[in-house]
């Protein structure tokens, strides 16, 4: 194990479980002092005793103020320095067009979408400081659509522009801007809101079905790429959206 980033401030969004949990080990174990964020205390608290450089911040970040928390937390701790940001929390709502409503839509794009941004913004000046790099997290449907997606693909389309768009106003300041586009992840988000455990089960199997190397991911392989984004070893990486999909996206 190497030590990419010793002394290095990540902070990751949704770091209680799934691909947040795995990039939180993942940089702790290469020297970074890590700050997890989420709603559930009881799983920052799983991930925070993998590794004592990760500390956890309880917060809803589809609210302002627990994201102001979050800054001024990581003020107090580490002196207003953050050379990672991974905003990773999301939510994938599976319905069809025919039963979603504003509710719905506003459930995703908070999440998805504006609390990136609300995060992206508070974070920004630490990250300044740092000539840190942002890492958001997007999805192949973003480019591959299927039916029942649309809350869903619909902001990480969204996501990926931002990406791009923070990558050409930030490269004067020295900061990168990335994103990964995970194809299936086995992750608790197929305990989908609103499904049975039959339906959440034929959702996942039409999913499988559509990938090449036959199997879903696991967090670590997400991690992994997130790393190397992080590292100067991808020092002149920026704008991109890298795939980890299986070949899911491909054709």
């Amino acid at each position: 194990m190497t030590n990419r980033f010793q002394d290095k401030v990540v902070v990751i969004t949704g770091g209680g479980s799934g691909i947040g949990r795995a990039m939180a080990v993942k940089f702790a174990k290469e020297g970074a002092f890590v700050v997890i964020a989420g709603r559930r205390e009881s799983a920052l608290k799983e991930t925070a005793a993998l590794n004592k450089n990760i500390s956890y911040v309880v917060a809803d970040i589809t609210k302002t103020s627990n994201i102001t928390d979050i800054v001024n937390f990581i003020n107090k701790k580490y002196g207003g320095k953050i050379d990672v940001l991974i905003n990773n929390a999301g939510y994938c709502p599976v319905q069809p067009l025919k039963d979603i409503t504003l509710e719905d839509y506003d459930n995703a794009f908070n999440l998805d979408v504006r609390a990136l941004v609300d995060m992206t913004i508070q974070s920004l000046p630490a990250v300044l400081k740092a000539k840190g790099n942002i890492i958001n997290l997007s999805t192949v449907g973003a480019t591959h659509r299927a039916p029942n997606l649309s809350m869903y693909v619909g902001a990480k389309a969204a996501v990926e522009n931002f990406t791009r768009c923070w990558a050409i106003e930030l490269a004067a300041d020295g900061v990168r801007v990335n994103a990964i586009a995970p194809g299936a992840v086995d992750t608790d988000i197929w305990t989908v809101p609103g499904l049975t455990e039959e339906q959440a089960l034929a959702h996942r199997a039409n999913i499988a079905k559509t990938i090449p190397c036959n199997r879903f991911a696991v967090p670590e392989e997400i991690a992994n790429v997130a790393a190397f984004l992080a590292s100067d070893e991808a020092s002149y990486v920026s704008g991109a959206i890298y795939a980890v999909d299986g070949a899911q996206g491909a054709s």
